[in-house]
């Protein structure tokens, strides 16, 4: 009997970090795609850089709202902050939390500056 209940147990930690892996997995996918959106088109203005993580949050599923983002310049660097709840499910039927997900992403303008 012990050994069917450390068998149970095993199964469901694999399943809980599994499950947690995927959804941590994919939050850093989306992240590094808005990187990407913003190293190959850092001049763009704040309105067309929402627009385009916008798009990217619908290619990845990511329930982001355009007030969840934020996108600041100091100097010549340029931030885009995100923020976003998602529902993860860590055991299928059992148990689903909410996580607050806050992904980032940055560039540096080396010569001229941005659109306003």
């Amino acid at each position: 009997m012990k050994t069917i209940i450390k068998i149970v147990l095993a199964i469901l930690v694999i399943t809980v970090c599994f499950n947690a892996a995927r959804a941590v997995l994919g939050n850093y996918q989306f992240e590094d795609s808005v990187h990407e959106v913003l190293l190959f088109d850092p001049r763009a203005n704040d309105a067309d850089l929402t627009d385009k993580v916008m798009k990217v949050a619908d290619q990845y599923g990511v329930p982001l709202d355009e007030n969840g983002i934020t996108i600041e310049q100091v100097g010549q660097d340029i931030t885009i902050k995100m923020s976003y709840k998602e529902n993860v499910v860590l055991v299928p039927g059992v148990y689903a939390r909410d996580w607050t997900f806050t992904p980032s992403a940055s560039t540096r303008l080396l010569t001229g500056t941005r659109q306003h």
